[in-house]
């Protein structure tokens, strides 16, 4: 799926330029800024140099902490880029400008990214995170492993049910929503090359949909958590992260 961002009009002198919101996982990148930008005396410019300086600084930190918003075309939904880095870089270091993402989904552009710290990343997997501010049961998060028991020399994913089951350390929520489904089903599909289990599973508490890939050694997995109560209204959203999931 071809990701697309929306272009911005040029501001004009007069026009206020939209506010910006550093979010925590997404790339973004403008031309000549800095961390700490400095703003120009001149009288008459000065409030609107300094709204647009606060504005171009915001863009800046998200640079920094390697984070921000890439809006999608129609406004709906943001993308995020996720980078597959160890353990030391989570919990404040954002890597370099110049690290190339590892996958990538579309998440509503309501959620907020929601980035894991050290502990989370060297034992859960957990490589990225996505939540719904208004209802923080409802998220999605990456977990990237070299290994899940499947097959350690071509990781390959031989037994899907013990891989399944070796995520739930991620969310222990979902253990008991696999011990307790009420209705579960497993599909696969290609995407680019890459082979993809998808798994639908619906519990009394949560509805969990999952995809599972392996690249280079690796094991990519995809979670959506949602109450099940509210699952049905959110659906098609929160099928979309699914779907729009890919490796780069």
């Amino acid at each position: 799926m071809a990701l697309s961002t929306k272009l911005r009009a040029p501001q004009t002198a007069g026009s206020r330029p939209a506010p910006f919101t550093a979010a925590s996982r997404v790339v973004a990148r403008a031309a000549g800024t800095t961390c700490q930008p400095q703003v120009e005396d001149a009288p008459s410019l000065q409030l609107d140099r300094r709204t647009m300086l606060l504005s171009i600084a915001g863009m800046g930190m998200a640079m920094c902490s390697g984070v921000s918003p890439v809006k999608a075309a129609d406004g709906e939904f943001s993308t995020f880029l996720g980078y597959d880095r160890p353990p030391t870089s989570y919990g404040g270091y954002g890597g370099n400008a110049n690290e190339t993402p590892r996958y990538t989904f579309e998440y509503p552009t309501a959620w907020k990214p929601d980035m894991p710290n050290k502990v989370e990343k060297g034992t859960q997997g957990i490589d990225g995170r996505v939540v719904n501010p208004r209802s923080k049961d409802q998220r999605a998060f990456v977990i990237t492993l070299s290994r899940a028991g499947e097959d350690n020399k071509s990781f390959r994913l031989t037994d899907l049910e013990s891989t399944l089951n070796s995520f739930a350390g991620a969310d222990y929520d979902l253990q008991d929503a696999l011990a307790g489904a009420t209705n579960r089903s497993t599909s696969s599909r290609e995407v680019d090359g890459n082979l993809f289990y998808d798994y639908d599973i619906e519990s009394p508490e949560y509805h969990y949909l999952a995809t599972i890939t392996v690249s280079k050694g690796k094991v990519f997995a995809v979670f959506v958590r949602s109450p099940t109560k509210s699952f049905a209204a959110n659906e098609s959203k929160l099928r979309q992260i699914i779907s729009s999931f890919r490796l780069l």
